[in-house]
């Protein structure tokens, strides 16, 4: 720690230093009631809650996170020698321990289980991040090893962290209704711009311009952007393709706000375009409102779910032969490749299916492939972002969902 680097931080922190403890409080808790002694954080967007660290690499070889002891609620960092300035910059990051970025991985991971051992934490039952696109899995067994070997029962969970981040602090919620601003006013803007003759990078770079005109970062995740006969390439980045006249137009991003982010997609048809189209978004376009009637504080996370499914079932559209995932996911903390958590309102196990309290922040998208060769496409959907408060579902991108005409 260079504390002249941190005497010199004079711009105004995420958040004040009581969130931070009262973070810290909420994993001791959770720690506690898991029976862990201790946990070796080395997810991202773990570590970024409990110290607003962050950074945009997480290479293969780093060995990097923090050590939380539960009985004294105190934490120490991790990292290499070449991060010393970010370090320094990081005003909750108090303790640290340095290794060189010159010796192996594996060194570094014997060090660090030593200097751990060395402070008298480690012992007991230590949880350990074996998934996260943090350090990789065989780094972080291997500090784990380093510690049995010592006599700690290592027990790998990843979760532990991320269901304490699931119900965000009012703090967290004024962060995440600001990303949703700045997430509206960007599609706003991106809408205007769409015209014949406009290449789909260009869009991206609007769209990257707006976000971060606002007050906004990078996005949550790489935009997509999808026209014509890519309307329905979910998951792929803007290309050189120009939009022409009849093409449907996809357009999915995340606005990220220290890293909180609110997802928002729409679909936008160039001029006049097939009615076929029109009709399959009016269809869905009351789904967001069906989610938000059917859903109260308290339920399952799984009855978000169960509404869509209804008004999907008596919009009169074919599921078996258009859908391409009617579905979300919960978000929180966004550091690419991963963005979303790991909850759903159709959940991949039944365990994963948690109640519905204020400050859960989630998505959901209704996207559409279309193998008929309807002219303008090859699919496309929407995608809004919500937030449960005490009174029930608030929509936090509310703007139309039908398709919408746009380059006229």
């Amino acid at each position: 720690m260079d504390m002249n680097i941190r005497s010199r931080v004079d711009w105004e922190q995420p958040f004040p230093p009581e969130e931070f403890a009262e973070r810290r409080a909420k994993v001791k808790k959770a720690l506690e009631q898991a029976g862990y002694d201790g946990i070796v954080i080395t997810a991202p967007r773990d570590y970024h809650y409990l110290t607003g660290h962050d950074h945009i690499w997480q290479y293969r070889h780093a060995v990097v996170g923090l050590y939380f002891d539960t009985a004294s609620g105190s934490y120490v960092f991790f990292d290499n020698t070449s991060h010393k300035v970010l370090i320094s910059n990081t005003p909750e990051i108090k303790d640290i321990w340095y290794h060189s970025r010159s010796i192996p991985a594996t060194e570094q991971t014997k060090e660090l289980a030593g200097k751990i051992l060395a402070h008298g934490w480690g012992r007991g039952k230590i949880a350990i991040q074996s998934w996260g696109y943090g350090g990789h899995p065989d780094h972080v067994r291997a500090i784990g090893k380093y510690l049995a070997e010592a006599g700690a029962t290592v027990v790998e969970d990843s979760d532990i962290i991320e269901d304490v981040r699931l119900y965000k602090s009012p703090r967290e919620v004024a962060v995440v209704r600001e990303a949703a601003k700045i997430t509206l006013a960007t599609m706003e803007k991106a809408r205007d711009f769409l015209r014949v003759g406009v290449a789909e990078t260009e869009i991206d770079a609007v769209i990257c311009y707006e976000l971060m005109k606002r007050g906004g970062g990078h996005p949550g995740i790489r935009t997509m952007i999808g026209s014509g006969p890519r309307s329905g390439c979910h998951h792929a980045p803007a290309s050189h393709r120009r939009l022409k006249s009849g093409d449907v137009v996809h357009l999915d991003f995340s606005a990220s706000l220290h890293r909180y982010h609110v997802n928002l997609s729409r679909s936008f048809a160039m001029g006049e375009i097939d009615k076929r189209w029109h009709d399959l978004f009016d269809r869905s376009a009351g789904c967001s409102d069906a989610i938000v009637k059917g859903v109260r504080p308290g339920d399952p996370f799984s009855k978000v779910q169960e509404a869509a499914d209804a008004f999907i079932a008596k919009s009169g559209v074919d599921r078996a032969k258009y859908e391409w995932f009617i579905g979300g996911y919960t978000l929180g903390i966004a550091f690419p490749p991963d963005w979303v958590h790991r909850h759903r309102p159709n959940p991949f196990e039944p365990t994963n299916d948690p109640v519905m309290k204020p400050g859960m922040v989630f998505n959901f998208e209704v996207q559409y492939d279309v193998f008929e060769d309807w002219p303008g496409g090859s699919g496309a959907g929407w995608i809004d972002s919500y937030l449960m408060t005490d009174k029930g579902l608030e929509i936090l991108t509310e703007m139309p969902r039908n398709l919408v005409v746009v380059g006229k």
